[in-house]
């Protein structure tokens, strides 16, 4: 268990502050109505290719309710509006996952004022047999 004079703590403290780990975009996204989820960038900088995921967690209403005040509300937008890189502002899509009869693409919109994560909801096709 750590308590706040934990020596895990400080150790931890300084390796954070130095950590190739970073936390970037975050939101919370409303997919149905009670549905949410939070949606996590984490940005991870070592030699290679840069590493640039999202980690998307369930929400029950209250906790939305309580961290839409925080982080904001993720902008969904139709298949018609997916987002476009322009000069001085990069636009990368990082994931896609499923819900209901939806994909969601989720792409990272930066400039050098913002840093967002924008969802296209596209329909699914249906199987036809």
């Amino acid at each position: 268990m750590n308590t706040p004079n934990s020596s895990n703590l400080t150790a931890n403290d300084r390796r954070c502050q130095s950590s190739p780990v970073e936390i970037g975009a975050t939101c919370v996204a409303q997919l149905a109505p009670d549905v949410f989820v939070l949606l996590v960038e984490v940005e991870v900088e070592v030699p290679g290719p840069d590493i640039e995921e999202v980690l998307i967690i369930r929400l029950t209403p209250a906790q939305a309710a309580a961290l839409i005040p925080q982080v904001g509300r993720c902008q969904i937008v139709g298949p018609d509006q997916i987002p476009t890189p322009a000069p001085g502002r990069d636009v990368d899509l990082i994931c896609v996952f499923v819900f209901g009869g939806n994909a969601f693409l989720v792409f990272d919109v930066e400039t050098n004022r913002t840093d967002d994560l924008v969802l296209v909801r596209v329909p699914l096709c249906p199987i036809v047999g």
